[in-house]
């Protein structure tokens, strides 16, 4: 058989099945090539069996993730090329095909059921593979939704490959998103969220069709705990939370290392590491905690940091007197601290506060130096400047960065006294003010959030023009354009001709502005000259995609509607979210 004069079947990759339950079938086939893969080449190709419309959306959102990210470790494929509809003989309707490039190797679930249990080592470097193409998979604005042993490939050269991107979804699409934005079903009261699961490898939030990114990480720790246990996890026993029992079958595994994949497991999402970022940060410092933990569980360790430190302790309060044994007593904190033995190194630095109270600025710059430097890892981060206030009540630098970490961690409890304890030292602290209310932006309670940036403006003046920008975004995002053209004006007359990155989010808010006011013309030049300003805003791609349809400027509107689609940003903004959506469904619609 061959389809579009190019695509000819070889084999069935699996057994064809008629079961209600099977919604694609998979070949290998022999492609001729297109222009954008020349030559022929043995690929795949997944076959969508059924016409519905939920199932149609679910292979189109397959389509459009593995277009739009951009990695080699996933199956690579070209949507304009590789995706179409065939209507083979005697078919009461098309099937839609999707052809991607072959990755050679197995699957991890047939490798290991011929190996024996992974080495810590490789579990290490095997984790840090597939957590470095989930963290593209996530900046790219989808979640995997079925990570299993079974959907990573083993390359003849030790890569591993992520693939069947069926489950894909949208981080716009989480049932969290769906709540936010109200999109409750007017028929049954629920939110439109389809639930897809893998048996003991999706969390109980995915099972009740409530997905979130970190879903993905609980599925990851399992996959880890069925490669280094070898065994299935349907024979592992759990506790009365529906946690794994595994240890017991990995003693390769150290407890740092296993520590780290309960982690990963916990039952409530929110106990889990929050970004791909963040498990990266603590895969590279695993190893030196793992040689940590072996050296001080050792009885010759213990023995000897005992006497040594009774012996150092006693010559130094004899010798040298208490204001020398004070600083001792923080130079040996610091060193524990540097161990990750916080406990201890507490306990010293108290006893030299109480000798020499004036230490506690030091140990309080100590901590902060500490929190500066473990950035990736916000728990830690927030640990140290809580230390860091601890030892210096006063020091308005720290609750400002406590405050921080607390809003990426949503930890509301944290972030509303942080900010209490800032504004008491310091009420008129703009840069305070305006933390605060990107954080209120980030919760939707934008009354708070326009309160604290009206607070930024009148206290920094010249200095809170960024205020003055995120203000005017945030009446875009109200509907209340009028206000939002008022504000991006009176930030542009302020605003230095040096500050390009500025003055482009202003013009792109004038003109959001004027889009919506119906004056395309006016938006068009001001999208023009904030693209001109800085190149990199995915937003002004999308707005400029919008104006120019508006205008019937087609060809424009699409050469740039694919630059929004398809460019990585550094920050997930819900309106490029949105503006994407649009152009998705717009594109479907088209086919």
């Amino acid at each position: 058989m061959l389809i579009n004069e190019r695509i000819r079947l070889v084999k069935p990759l699996r057994e064809l099945s008629e079961s209600l339950f099977t919604d694609n079938e998979i070949f290998e086939v022999e492609d001729a090539g297109t222009e954008w893969n020349p030559g022929s080449k043995h690929r795949i190709m997944k076959v969508l069996k059924r016409g519905t419309t939920r199932f149609i959306e679910r292979f189109e959102r397959e389509v459009t993730a593995l277009e739009s990210i951009e990695h080699p470790n996933i199956p690579q494929t070209n949507g304009v090329d590789d995706y179409f509809t065939f209507a083979p003989s005697r078919s009461p309707f098309n099937l839609r095909c999707l052809v991607m490039d072959k990755i050679e190797g197995q699957d991890l679930e047939e490798w290991i059921e011929n190996h024996a249990p992974i080495s810590q080592a490789l579990a290490l470097d095997w984790l840090e593979q597939i957590v470095a193409i989930l963290d593209i998979v996530h900046r790219t604005g989808f979640f995997h939704r079925d990570i299993k042993s079974s959907n990573i490939i083993l390359h003849p050269q030790g890569q591993l490959f992520l693939i069947d991107f069926g489950a894909v979804r949208r981080v716009t699409d989480t049932y969290l998103a769906k709540v936010g934005a109200g999109e409750r079903d007017v028929r049954t009261g629920k939110y439109p969220i389809t639930s897809i699961f893998s048996h003991y490898y999706s969390p109980l939030e995915q099972i009740n069709g409530k997905a979130v990114p970190q879903s993905d990480f609980f599925a990851l720790g399992r996959t880890i705990v069925r490669l280094v246990t070898g065994v299935n996890l349907m024979d592992l026993p759990t506790d009365n939370k529906g946690r794994l029992i595994w240890r017991n079958k990995a003693p390769q595994i150290d407890k740092p290392f296993a520590d780290f994949l309960d982690q990963l497991m916990a039952p409530n999402p929110g106990q889990r590491p929050s970004t791909t970022e963040i498990i990266l940060w603590r895969l590279k410092k695993l190893p030196e905690q793992n040689k940590i933990y072996r050296l001080t569980r050792s009885k010759p360790f213990i023995f000897s940091a005992v006497i040594a430190s009774i012996s150092l302790i006693g010559l130094l309060a004899y010798t040298l007197g208490f204001p020398v044994y004070a600083n001792n007593l923080v130079a040996q904190g610091q060193k524990l601290e540097e161990e990750n033995n916080t406990e201890q190194a507490q306990k010293l630095f108290d006893q030299a506060v109480k000798i020499r109270p004036e230490l506690s600025n030091q140990i309080s710059k100590f901590y902060f130096d500490i929190a500066g430097r473990v950035k990736e890892d916000l728990e830690l981060e927030k640990k140290y400047y809580n230390l860091a206030a601890k030892y210096n009540p006063n020091d308005i630098d720290s609750y400002n960065n406590l405050a921080l970490a607390c809003q990426f961690l949503r930890d509301i409890d944290c972030v509303n006294n942080t900010y209490e304890q800032l504004f008491r030292l310091e009420p008129n602290s703009w840069t305070g003010h305006y933390n605060l209310a990107n954080f209120y932006e980030t919760q939707e309670k934008y009354d708070l959030a326009q309160e604290q940036y009206n607070l930024a403006i009148k206290y920094g003046q010249e200095q809170a023009l960024m205020a003055v920008n995120n203000l005017s975004r945030l009446n875009n995002l109200q509907g209340n354009y009028a206000q939002a053209q008022k504000l991006a004006i009176k930030g542009l007359n302020k605003a230095p001709s040096s500050d390009k990155q500025l003055r482009s989010a202003l013009y792109k808010n004038l003109a959001w502005a004027k889009l919506m006011q119906k004056d395309y013309q006016g938006a068009d030049k001001d999208l023009q000259t904030a693209l001109k300003l800085d190149s990199q805003r995915v937003d002004v791609y999308c707005l400029l995609s919008k104006a120019k349809e508006a205008l019937g400027d087609i060809n424009s509107a699409s050469g740039y509607g694919e630059i929004c689609l398809l460019a990585r940003m550094d920050t997930w903004l819900p309106e490029v979210q949105k503006w994407r959506e649009e152009l998705i469904e717009r594109i479907f619609k088209k086919k």
